[in-house]
């Protein structure tokens, strides 16, 4: 059997934040969910980026477990900026609303519950992706996965396609410190969990073995 990875450049560490300083755009969208906007997480992204002279706006509409109409409307604050860089700076929601959000953007004519691990997207043509997690366990920042909710039914379903990881994931420290003790402690379950998942899966190998271990 063949096993294919794809993983995006990992910037790790104490202000690994300052890396978007490497990235060349013009037209950044942060997207962000109401709570991290108060935090300040998301303005101190567009103030770096801002003293490189970059245009930047926040959409803070993300919420837990995102729906199809959420997406939309992050796609279409996409389309309002013209943005060449799409940051998400959050949780697992998050990051998924600004993947899936990115789908429709380039790809307007997509449904995102019909999307299949083979179909041809042809994402970055209008942008890329960083995802700045400010939660551990989720691994969305690393995937080429989303969790969309349907508006009408409630149904959760997932989106898997290659093109869908990101192309940078920025783990800086600063952005998880200031986490409530409860979601310190749920989300280090939940990294834990998906641990030892993966470690008893079915489609394990000695790669993922060392990840599940380590």
């Amino acid at each position: 059997m063949v096993w294919w990875f794809a993983v995006p450049t990992i910037a790790f560490g104490d202000d690994a934040l300052l890396e978007l300083e490497r990235i060349k755009g013009k037209k950044a969208l942060i997207i962000t969910d109401k709570v991290i906007n108060e935090l300040g997480l998301a303005e101190k992204v567009s103030n770096l980026l801002c003293e490189n002279q970059w245009e930047t706006a926040i959409w803070d509409g993300a919420i837990p477990d995102p729906k199809v109409s959420t997406v939309k409307e992050a796609a279409n604050a996409m389309r309002r900026v013209g943005a060449d860089w799409i940051i998400a700076v959050g949780g697992g929601s998050v990051m998924d609303t600004a993947k899936a959000a990115w789908v429709l953007y380039e790809r307007p004519d997509v449904e995102l519950d019909s999307l299949t691990p083979f179909d041809e997207l042809g994402l970055r043509a209008k942008a890329k992706l960083v995802c700045i997690p400010t939660t551990t366990g989720t691994g969305s920042e690393a995937t080429k996965a989303i969790v969309i909710r349907d508006d009408e039914t409630g149904r959760k379903f997932a989106t898997i396609n290659p093109e869908l990881t990101p192309d940078m994931a920025i783990l800086d420290p600063e952005f998880v410190l200031g986490l409530p003790k409860e979601l310190t402690a749920y989300t280090g379950i939940d990294a834990l969990t998906h641990a030892i998942e993966g470690y008893v899966s079915v489609w394990k190998n000695d790669f993922s073995d060392g990840c599940s271990l380590q």
